[in-house]
């Protein structure tokens, strides 16, 4: 399922909604390859994940168990590397997720838990020069 058909079959803003590729979810959120993807809802106080491919439904993460988070580049995509509750939880999402109204408020709401280390490197995925960011 999309994002927009999500989206439309829940009735949603598509602005509080994020596409994400889990990396490692560490126990909270199940991976079957090595990289599950997720529809994520963003709420005031939770991240509601949703597969439906692994019938994993509304599964809720607080922002409060966000305990670190920091970006970093891989296998050029934009990683969020955080700690959940003790665990390690990364994933990343296409530039042009990043870019979307929805990726703001998910680092607005865990920046407001925990300071997002090595924003630099977002702002660089996310910029205008990333063509050349990528290439260096």
């Amino acid at each position: 399922m999309t994002l927009k058909q999500y989206c439309e079959q829940n009735n949603l803003d598509e602005n509080k909604v994020f596409d994400m590729v889990l990396g490692e979810g560490g126990g909270i959120l199940p991976t079957v390859t090595a990289f599950t993807g997720y529809i994520a809802e963003i709420k005031d106080d939770c991240l509601v994940c949703t597969n439906d491919k692994l019938n994993v439904f509304q599964k809720e993460i607080p922002f409060s168990s966000f305990q670190r988070a920091e970006f970093g580049i891989g296998s050029g995509n934009l990683w969020l590397q955080c700690i959940v509750d003790g665990k390690s939880f990364v994933f990343c999402s296409p530039r042009k997720s990043w870019k979307s109204p929805a990726a703001k408020l998910l680092l607005e709401k865990i920046g407001e838990k925990t300071e997002i280390l090595s924003m630099k490197e977002y702002d660089q995925f996310t910029g205008k020069l990333f063509f050349i960011y990528m290439f260096k």
